[in-house]
């Protein structure tokens, strides 16, 4: 084998390589990206404090005189989050239900007023919102 042909596989196998370490972080910031929630959205995070990953995530669409809240009736698989945050202002007068069971049954927790909620942990099997 000639130093050429030597020289040629090593700069493969760097480039290889170097592909390799690059390729971990692209992904590691798609993640952190996806488990991030944007100004606007409800979402329910599998750690406290809004840490963890974003196990529910729904875009509520807020204007001067209403909003947007699409109800879950089935959350499958029933998730288990420890924080939520909450995109609706206070002025609404509105809560947001989650049930332990599918189709809004069970015994629920309840995020109410706008901002960041510590929750119990308890299954959420479907969300609503209650307002007046």
């Amino acid at each position: 084998m000639s130093h050429h042909s030597l020289r040629l596989g090593l700069a493969a196998l760097t480039v290889i390589g170097l592909t390799a370490a690059v390729a971990p972080a692209a992904s590691a910031a798609e993640v952190s990206a996806a488990d991030s929630c944007h100004k606007g959205e409800f979402c329910l995070f599998s750690g406290p404090h809004q840490t963890g990953q974003v196990l529910y995530r729904v875009n509520i669409k807020v204007t001067k005189t209403g909003f947007t809240f699409p109800e879950a009736d089935s959350l499958n698989p029933v998730i288990t989050p420890l924080s939520g945050h909450n995109p609706i202002p206070d002025s609404f007068g509105c809560i947001v239900r989650l049930n332990d069971k599918l189709n809004f049954a069970g015994s629920e927790q309840e995020i109410d007023g706008f901002g960041d909620k510590e929750l119990t942990g308890a299954p959420v099997g479907s969300i609503t919102r209650d307002c007046g």
